[in-house]
């Protein structure tokens, strides 16, 4: 549903959402339904002054931003993603925060080219389920912390979720973004074997904690419309859906999220952490 939601990949896996100006109020509506609970994640992992941290796939920088002030002046943040829109937005939002202590890079998920063991937490927020090669880029995380740091992520299970009353349009919803990722080469039920991928990558000490969030009123609940309007180009061109068929979701899913009478619960979030060996 969003990406590196946040959250880019590598230009060749084809990331279906737009990127840089364009996508920085979907964004920002991501941050809001998902920022308490990665803020969360990162209280429980004990983010303190003073910490050097990266975020993978930053998009417009909501998480490095809030995180540069955790830090602090006496800390430090890098966000990479492989958008130059998404880093040029990014810089912006510091410069209006007025952040001195946080850099944004283009630069690939899979090989960074940045120090090895030069940061005391490595994170990212729905980028791994974008990538064709998921476990390569966790351990590509895992070489930039060092000992005894620690590597957070966010996944969807795009199964769970809520509707209610039913919706055929938020049903048609769900299953035309998991085909056109299916298609793509996108794992949007990644959340769910999270756990799996960081005892492949060489992670112990593993934490497991959900985020599912629910609305029924509020702009919150424009995002999943605002995020089918962006990808529905690409079920025509897939020919995953006919236009007509892509306008009455579209129609449908608008009419839902302004009725304060319909419940949504957006996609579950499955959030791991683990720690990097020492020695």
């Amino acid at each position: 549903m969003s990406s590196p939601a946040s959250e880019r990949s590598k230009p060749a896996e084809h990331y279906i959402l737009s990127t840089g100006g364009s996508d920085v109020e979907r964004l920002r509506l991501l941050h809001e339904v998902y920022g308490p609970g990665t803020e969360a994640m990162f209280r429980r992992a004990g983010l303190t002054a003073g910490q050097r941290v990266i975020e993978f796939g930053c998009g417009s920088g909501n998480i490095a931003c809030w995180v540069a002030e955790q830090v602090g002046p006496t800390g430090s943040v890098v966000g990479i993603d492989n958008s130059p829109g998404q880093i040029e937005e990014a810089r912006r939002q510091a410069a209006r925060r007025g952040l001195t202590n946080i850099e944004f890079e283009v630069a690939d998920a899979y090989s960074p080219k940045l120090p090895e063991q030069s940061f005391d937490i490595a994170c990212c927020r729905l980028v791994l389920m974008h990538l064709t090669h998921p476990l390569e880029a966790l351990k590509a995380m895992r070489s930039l912390v060092k000992p005894g740091g620690q590597v957070l992520c966010e996944e969807m299970d795009l199964g769970h979720w809520l509707c209610d009353p039913p919706a055929h349009g938020m049903s048609e919803f769900f299953r035309l973004n998991e085909e056109l990722g299916r298609r793509r080469g996108e794992n949007f039920d990644l959340g769910a074997s999270l756990h799996r991928l960081f005892r492949e990558a060489g992670f112990y000490r593993l934490n497991v904690h959900s985020n599912f969030v629910l609305a029924l009123r509020g702009e919150v609940k424009r995002l999943l419309w605002m995020t089918f309007v962006e990808f529905a180009p690409e079920l025509v061109r897939e020919q995953l859906a006919e236009q007509a068929e892509v306008d009455t979701v579209a129609a449908e899913l608008k009419q839902l999220a302004d009725d304060e009478t319909t419940l949504f619960g957006f996609p579950l979030i499955v959030q791991v952490g683990g720690e990097v060996k020492r020695g």
